[in-house]
């Protein structure tokens, strides 16, 4: 017998059907009857979609001043705090507007890889990825429930893998550093009358740029869009990635208070398998198809961490198998020239398995399995009135397995200001997340009881371009609220839902060119305090970094750079809860083009040799250099 989230999902999927065939017979008619009308279909990224709210970087930014981590250069978008803990391995933390680094949804090539068996309850390991292979970064503040489903309570990160080139083209990078540090790299572009088709891949190595840590990753991927005719469109994507990295324990006081030397060590692997298929069903209408497949192992042994003014660790040891497959269909109809609409029906189905132990003395034993289920359907509505006014509408239902139906609102508008090139923009949505797969079955402190975490966010601000003065940039305030967040209770030793947060602040992004200089540069103003009193980490009140390329002549390009942090709450097992300074970092980089085809680069980074800390005890990279060569044929 069917359950009722089956039928409900079997009813979407059959209207969608239904409407297919119905539009397939209208573009059958007008084929016919208007054959001077030819159509292609675009293949729809929500991420790349979504407006107002969302901000890009793209090939050269990402890969501004070598960077060790994809993270590095999240910075140059307001809003966003991202940095490896401990150095490259040793976790990532991104938080967009305030939120938890789980609250995050990430997505390559529209594939979700976000790990909720993972004990953070959930994030990605960037420190995978070579920052070469990425092509392109979109990235969405506030819940994104109503496009992507649960888990993105604070935004969306979209990361795109090859795609963009015009011609045919193979290339290739090495470099290396202090510390040893080195990375290798190539890819190549295929573009024909058959279609398009591109790869890439990257190794790398820290060697000991960083005190303590260690982290070697290989990556490669492949994409493909081949030419299947007109009024169709299809993608493929593939990547793997597969690393090791050695460290600290998070948490330990690192390098500098540990009170044991023992490393810990962290073996992982990515596979995320993805395609898209579009056709236009007729002049107005476009259908789509896409589906998602990802696989995270991930293997860690601990040594443990001794207690301090905060109860120790015990040893652990962990190796974890996560999968999640996902479909989802969609209509567009383009009713008139100023409204369209969108409709459409998914399904996400997660599967999870952990195997390890807890030392106490006596050996525990940590093995679980659990698996769930979310079908959903959902509606949006994008209407553009003449002078330049849009508004937005969407709404999405979905059932959770085993848990309550979730309905998530968005609505948003853009109205000009004038003739002065600047919209003034609002928008609301709410979101939601379910327990990770860790927190509902990790023996000991799982508690299969616990309530989806939910998001409601409010922004309001100005957005500006200039056109030919090269202005750019935008300023938003916004105020979020998020609810019912899991965490440990150790008088219970189980997970609980029992937080409220609640972040406000205001960003600003601006970027500018000025004869052969370009500058880009984000601000940002956080204040975030929970109901309970709890301090918040890693939640400095001011962030900012400005960027600048200055092209001296065809072959010559320097670059200067500056970052900077507030003060920010931290802890540790040997401190308990500290203040941790904040900091000021500067790079530059420059750039020669000795050919055609060839071009050398170098970058000093912290040039003040400043000594700072993003987690406590963990000192980060002093000085350092990097040189490297690309090459394109």
């Amino acid at each position: 017998m069917k359950t009722a989230n089956e039928l409900r999902l079997i009813a979407a999927m059959s209207g969608l059907v239904l409407a297919l065939s119905a539009d397939a017979v209208e573009a059958q008619e007008t084929t016919e009857s208007e054959s001077e009308i030819v159509v292609s279909a675009t293949l729809n990224d929500p991420a790349a979609t979504q407006g107002d709210s969302s901000k890009t970087l793209e090939t050269h930014e990402l890969a501004a001043f070598a960077p060790v981590s994809v993270l590095d250069n999240f910075s140059l978008l307001p809003g966003v705090v991202a940095f490896e803990k401990g150095g490259a391995g040793g976790g990532s933390y991104v938080s967009i507007r305030g939120g938890e680094p789980n609250f995050a949804l990430v997505v390559i090539n529209g594939v979700r890889v976000d790990d909720p068996l993972n004990s953070s309850g959930g994030g990605f390991d960037f420190s995978q990825l070579d920052p070469a292979l990425v092509s392109q970064l979109d990235l969405i503040s506030g819940p994104q429930s109503t496009t992507y489903g649960a888990d993105a309570l604070s935004g969306v990160i979209s990361l795109k893998m090859g795609g963009g080139a015009t011609g045919s083209d193979v290339r290739a990078h090495g470099g290396m550093g202090t510390g040893g540090r080195y990375e290798v790299g190539g890819a190549f572009d295929l573009n024909g009358n058959a279609g398009n088709l591109t790869g890439a891949f990257g190794h790398s190595d820290t060697g000991d740029l960083i005190e303590g840590n260690t982290n070697t990753r290989y990556s490669a991927m492949i994409a493909a869009s081949p030419n299947i005719g007109d009024g169709f469109a299809l993608d493929l994507f593939g990547l793997f990635a597969d690393g090791r990295s050695e460290g600290f324990p998070e948490d330990s006081g690192g390098p500098r208070l540990a009170a044991s030397s023992a490393l810990e060590t962290h073996e992982r692997q990515q596979v995320a398998l993805g395609g898209t298929f579009a056709a236009q069903l007729s002049p107005n209408v476009t259908a789509q198809v896409r589906s998602g497949f990802s696989r995270s192992d991930f293997e860690a042994v601990s040594p443990g961490i001794a207690p301090g003014v905060i109860d120790g660790i015990p040893p652990i040891s962990t190796d974890s198998v996560f999968k999640r497959y996902e479909l989802v269909g969609s209509l567009t109809w383009q009713v008139n020239p100023w409204l369209s609409l969108e409709s459409g029906a998914t399904i996400t189905e997660e599967v999870g398995r952990s195997v390890g132990d807890i030392d106490f003395g006596a050996i525990i034993p940590t093995e679980f399995s659990i698996s769930r289920g979310m079908p959903g359907v959902f509606a949006t509505a994008t209407a553009n009135a003449p002078g330049g006014i849009s508004a937005s509408a969407g709404l999405r239902v979905d059932w959770p397995e085993g848990g309550k139906e979730r309905w998530t609102p968005r609505i948003g508008a853009s109205v000009p200001i004038a003739q002065t090139g600047a919209s003034f923009v609002a928008n609301f949505a709410k979101g939601f997340k379910r327990p990770s797969l860790f927190a509902l079955g990790y023996p000991l402190i799982a508690n299969p009881n616990l309530e989806d975490e939910r998001s409601e966010t409010f922004d309001v601000g100005v957005l500006f371009d200039q056109g030919r003065s090269g202005w750019a940039g935008s300023i938003v305030f916004f105020r979020s609220t998020y609810r019912n967040l899991i965490d440990f209770e150790p008088v219970l030793f189980t997970n609980v839902n029992r937080n409220r947060v609640s972040v406000e602040g205001a960003e600003i992004a601006v970027s500018k060119t000025i004869g052969k200089i370009t500058g880009r540069g984000a601000l940002t103003h956080l204040s975030a305090k929970s109901d309970d009193g709890a301090a918040l980490r890693y939640r400095p009140k001011w962030t900012g970094r400005i960027a600048l390329l200055w092209q001296l002549n065809d072959a010559f390009a320097v670059g200067l750079d500056a970052e900077f942090s507030g003060s920010f709450n931290d802890s540790s097992v040997p401190t308990g809860l500290v203040r941790n300074s904040g900091f000021a970092t500067f790079a530059f980089q420059a750039e020669w083009a000795i050919s055609e085809h060839v071009e050398l680069f170098g970058t000093i980074r912290n040039i003040t040799d400043t000594d700072y800390e993003r987690s406590v005890g963990f000192s980060e990279t002093g000085r350092n250099v990097f040189v490297g060569i690309r090459s394109a044929l």
